[in-house]
């Protein structure tokens, strides 16, 4: 499949933190992300069993769910899933084809790239409600240009240094980024100061804080 191709040359623009390029993308495409009511997931650790357990229960409410994920395993395919199925091929093609047009001549990089598509296909599928969970931190993840019914943060730990910072406190409030205006947010279990920047990030956008072990518990 050639957009395979043109997939993987995207890869040669690295990683770039920001939302100028999705944003300008999706102006392209007609602003596929807005209007579908939505879920964001960040975190270091179970962001994927998050979302699959979402999905799952959301399945009983809504008639269509959509999910995007990341990595994939075997294909890219898995990436992309209405009510719990992978997304076929030649569908993905189509959606795929119609993003690189827009794209053309542009640094759009190989994650912007698939987070256009999921939220064209979803827009296209009339999907009722999707789950998207960040690729890399949050604040700059191609994912957050979405204004979610509700964020969701699961563990939090020490990875893409790099690109989030060097300790703790630095990565969380990268991964905190998500939190939008007045949209509740539920903290997985995490430890005492990443839930006290949590819930300061919270409290600061005017967003319902939850923490989860004390619902639980």
């Amino acid at each position: 499949m050639k957009w395979i191709e043109e997939l993987s040359r995207r890869r040669r623009f690295g990683v770039k933190p920001g939302l100028e390029n999705i944003t300008s993308l999706m102006e392209r495409l007609g602003r596929p992300h807005e209007g579908i009511p939505s879920i964001h997931i960040a975190g270091t650790n179970g962001k994927g069993a998050v979302s699959a357990i979402l999905d799952a229960l959301l399945q009983g409410v809504y008639k269509k769910v959509g999910r995007y994920t990341s990595p994939h395993l075997v294909k890219i395919n898995e990436r992309f899933f209405i009510n719990a199925k992978p997304c076929g091929s030649e569908e993905l093609s189509a959606h795929a084809r119609d993003v690189f047009l827009a794209a053309a001549g542009g640094n759009v990089t190989f994650f912007e790239a698939l987070t256009a598509v999921a939220f064209l296909m979803f827009k296209r599928s009339k999907v009722d409600c999707a789950i998207l969970e960040c690729g890399l931190g949050g604040r700059f993840d191609a994912t957050n240009i979405v204004n979610p019914m509700a964020s969701v943060i699961t563990r939090i730990g020490l990875d893409h240094c790099s690109f989030l910072g060097s300790t703790l406190e630095e990565i969380t409030r990268e991964k905190a980024g998500i939190i939008k205006k007045s949209v509740p947010v539920v903290l997985g279990r995490n430890d005492k100061k990443v839930v006290d920047i949590g819930r300061a990030c919270a409290l600061e956008a005017g967003s319902p804080f939850f923490y989860a072990p004390e619902i639980v518990d």
